[in-house]
């Protein structure tokens, strides 16, 4: 008995001014990110989805909002564990992070302003991971994230460091993810979902 997870990252955030939003309010999805939801919605609901879960963000919730027209009896549920990194960075510009390769676990003040580490993220999308793999067993789920915990949770489940650049070759684009697949010895594949 196999069960599977789609952890899937949110459409494109309107976000005029390419800003570093992480966990700030008011950061919605543009109507690129709309139409990206509407095509992930179509593909998923071909599939037998037992339940549907988001992160808190309004990018993810609006996200998720798409795939539940296809599956009117699920109420989508906000889960903690599969936000966005938290940062003490967030509000600073696209061009500054750039400079630094989008690498803010490289700056003191992430780490010293209670930033979370690429383990903090694998710690608890683990255990989220986990618990609805066992809560869920031998069903199909849906999980609406975000990039940082996708690749971090793409490079364990692959074997491989927690550490960049090695995290960043798993990037994955706005309205897709990977498909985790749990079998009955706690093995789990990973594949990236193609549509």
């Amino acid at each position: 008995m196999k069960t599977v997870i789609y952890l899937v990252r949110h459409g494109e955030v309107h976000n005029p001014e390419k800003i570093f939003y992480g966990r700030l309010p008011g950061f919605g999805l543009s109507e690129l990110g709309k139409s990206q939801a509407e095509t992930l919605a179509a593909f998923l609901k071909t599939r037998p989805i037992a339940a549907l879960y988001t992160s808190p963000l309004e990018r993810a919730r609006q996200t998720v909002e798409y795939v539940v027209r296809h599956f009117s009896h699920l109420a989508p549920i906000v889960d903690e564990r599969i936000i966005e990194v938290g940062s003490p960075l967030e509000g600073r510009s696209w061009e500054e992070l750039e400079l630094k390769h989008w690498n803010f676990y490289g700056y003191r003040e992430h780490l010293q302003g209670g930033g979370e580490r690429l383990s903090d993220i694998w710690k608890r999308m683990r255990t989220f991971l986990t618990e609805a793999a066992k809560k869920h067993r031998g069903q199909e789920i849906v999980a609406v994230t975000h990039g940082e915990p996708i690749m971090v949770t793409h490079t364990k489940y692959t074997g491989k460091r927690l550490r960049l650049p090695i995290v960043r070759q798993h990037w994955v684009e706005n309205a897709q993810g990977i498909r985790l697949v749990f079998n009955e010895l706690g093995a789990v594949e990973v594949a990236k979902l193609t549509f």
